[in-house]
């Protein structure tokens, strides 16, 4: 389950963050942009109500990368493919934003989640209890 949400949470941080920092900058521009991103992630402050929040869009995000996977297998062409990723994005974002969060916010606990044990830790909580609370 972890290693899903990791995985899950990595695939949205890059889906949201970096197609369009590539496009809209040089690439050496892109580079020291998204370290410099990185860098600002690693040294937010991520409080209680964003964690909460980030596993309600989590929870979602989930739910949305599910669908895009089945709904993948029956795509017989790229084009239609690179629609239903569109789509998928889309719906991701909103559900980001559902939450409460903006998708810096999201991509910052996503970031920190892989590189952090406390974070790590207190996601793996919220979705404990949710579970144990019939969530």
């Amino acid at each position: 389950m972890l290693k899903r949400t990791f995985a899950l949470s990595a695939l949205a941080a890059a889906m949201f963050s970096m197609p369009a920092l590539a496009q809209q900058q040089g690439e050496a521009e892109a580079q020291a942009a998204a370290q410099a991103q990185m860098e600002q992630m690693q040294n937010a402050v991520i409080t209680e109500d964003q964690l909460e929040k980030f596993v309600d869009a989590l929870e979602d995000i989930e739910r949305i990368n599910d669908d895009f996977v089945e709904q993948l297998e029956n795509i017989e062409t790229q084009e239609q493919a690179q629609e239903l990723q569109i789509a998928a994005q889309r719906e991701m974002v909103e559900a980001v934003e559902d939450a409460g969060l903006t998708v810096e916010e999201y991509n910052t606990v996503a970031y920190r989640l892989q590189s952090d044990p406390e974070i790590r830790e207190a996601v793996e909580q919220i979705r404990e209890e949710r579970e144990d609370n019939g969530y």
